[in-house]
């Protein structure tokens, strides 16, 4: 049994490399990420001590609501800054959930945020659609 969940886990990890060859659209990316930071702060209304996995979800709205994208509110930072900052995120959302003082139920959803962040920075292309060289006729 434990091999064929070994197996399991390195087709899923196959799979995201391969997801990640291609890229999903920004505004996609941007989505998910709405979406995410959302449910983070409403599940840590239901927590005894919410600061740190609400700022966690506030910070990911705001990184989320200025880059320069389709579903941005303000276009106020490139998207190679965001990249960087999700990355920030990342790295701040799994050292907190081993490092934090919270209950179980936040550390849990700061590892799995961390997690489910990775693989759609991994997997998310951060271009811009280039302008048309030529007219359309």
């Amino acid at each position: 049994m434990p091999r064929a969940k070994t197996r399991g886990i390195f087709i899923s990890l196959l799979v995201c490399v391969a997801m990640a060859s291609n890229g999903r659209g920004f505004w996609m990316h941007q989505f998910v990420e709405y979406f995410i930071a959302g449910g983070l702060v409403m599940m840590s209304a239901q927590l005894k001590e919410p600061t740190i996995p609400a700022a966690m979800g506030l910070i990911m709205l705001v990184n989320t609501a200025v880059t320069d994208g389709f579903l941005s509110a303000f276009k106020w930072i490139s998207r190679g800054i965001h990249r960087v900052i999700d990355w920030l995120i990342i790295i701040a959302c799994l050292v907190l959930s081993f490092v934090a003082d919270i209950e179980t139920n936040g550390r849990l959803a700061l590892l799995g945020v961390g997690v489910v962040l990775g693989v759609i920075v991994l997997g998310t292309n951060f271009a811009k659609r280039g302008a048309q060289t030529e007219p359309r006729r």
